[in-house]
């Protein structure tokens, strides 16, 4: 299967090429060029111009395209609303029209951010959005225009993992913070459902094999606080506890709003597939592993 990537020098993206390019042939697009491999073909370009982002569709004749490409700096997203507009929704716009007119699949990714944070249980597909900052806006608009399509499918996810060289995710900032004996002030009132990056990986590349389609939450098989995150993280890893410090979200001056509570329910996607969804505390075991294995990963 042909298969087109957005944003695939991220943390995502980076692992869906790598993983899928073992069975598919990739087209990756981003602002800068990732992995090399057999099967990989780089586009390199501003995804919001419209002209090149027709001829990267035209040319490369996508199957199906993954589209991971967003800005993920929720506070750069309430200073540049046109940008995140642009990326977010018309883009996703542009992919789609493709797709449908060429009966081509569309898997848009999406973020845990689109609710309020209100409720105390983990939410689920069925829960009514309520987003509190522009980031979670232009998402939920990105997911109305996916939905909208003959084969679309939204994932909601929250991942951890390591980033390739030049990049920090929230868990190595998290493992930097305590090897270094950095403080690091985390959330007790913040809830989310953290997925190994390479668990979601497999996980597309099984719907790829087997289709679904509509909205999915594809996360943790629960909920942890940040601060917990941190401290369970530390032990897996044997490192001292002592400097993270465990405080509320409230006592931040953050400047776009963000919800409380990003955990989700990823019953629904379980139940599709027959499979366990591995716990927050898997995917820390298995960036341990990792670590173990390569231990030159932070260097």
């Amino acid at each position: 299967m042909r298969v087109g990537i957005t944003g695939a020098n991220g943390m995502l993206g980076t692992a869906l090429v790598s993983h899928l390019s073992k069975r598919h042939d990739i087209f990756a697009t981003s602002r800068g060029k990732g992995m090399d491999g057999h099967n990989i073909e780089w586009d390199c370009f501003d995804l919001t111009n419209t002209v090149l982002l027709n001829q990267w569709l035209e040319g490369v004749r996508a199957d199906m395209i993954i589209h991971c490409a967003a800005i993920i700096n929720v506070d750069a997203c309430e200073d540049n609303v046109e940008m995140a507009r642009r990326l977010h929704v018309e883009t996703t716009r542009i992919i789609s029209n493709y797709l449908d007119a060429n009966n081509g699949r569309l898997i848009y990714i999406s973020t845990d951010s689109v609710f309020d944070g209100k409720k105390q249980e983990s939410y689920n597909e069925g829960d009514v959005v309520n987003p509190l900052n522009t980031y979670a806006k232009t998402k939920i608009l990105g997911e109305k225009v996916t939905l909208s399509t003959k084969n679309g499918l939204v994932l909601r996810v929250n991942i951890i993992g390591w980033t390739q060289e030049g990049r920090t995710s929230f868990a190595e900032w998290m493992f930097r913070g305590v090897i270094n004996n950095t403080t690091l002030n985390l959330f007790h009132d913040v809830y989310f459902s953290p997925l190994h990056v390479d668990k979601l990986s497999l996980i597309v590349g099984r719907i790829i094999k087997d289709p679904i389609y509509g909205l999915y939450h594809c996360v943790s098989s629960d909920s942890i606080s940040k601060y917990d995150f941190g401290v369970q993280m530390a032990k897996v890893f044997r490192l001292s506890v002592s400097n993270i410090n465990r405080v509320s979200v409230e006592s931040m001056n953050f400047q776009a709003e963000r919800p409380k509570n990003m955990a989700l329910d990823s019953g629904k996607l379980a139940d599709k597939f027959k499979c366990s969804i591995p716990s927050a505390l898997d995917s820390i075991k298995l960036m341990k592993r990792q670590y173990d294995k390569n231990n030159n990963l932070l260097n």
